[in-house]
């Protein structure tokens, strides 16, 4: 028991001063820049994902276009061939 309360109470102290180094009252100077630069590449991220789903959209529709058109194009090659007795 007296074995359980003295791991428990090095534990409780580790931990306790592991919270205390770990934490501050407010990040320095580097901190900051690496957040701001990570706010920036974030933003410019997002950015470039918008304008690629613009890209993937466009190329949809084009593709679209193209499978309608040739779609047509089949068609009318079979009635052509109808006509022509085929």
């Amino acid at each position: 028991m007296n074995r359980k309360v003295s791991i428990f109470a090095a534990t409780l102290l580790f931990s306790s001063s592991m919270l205390l180094v770990s934490c501050s009252s407010s990040p320095d100077e580097a901190q900051m820049k690496q957040l701001n630069d990570l706010k920036d590449e974030h933003t410019a991220l997002q950015k470039e994902q918008s304008s690629k789903e613009q890209q993937k959209a466009a190329l949809d529709k084009e593709v679209a276009e193209k499978n309608a058109k040739l779609k047509k194009c089949n068609d009318d090659k079979q009635v052509v061939q109808q006509r022509l007795g085929k």
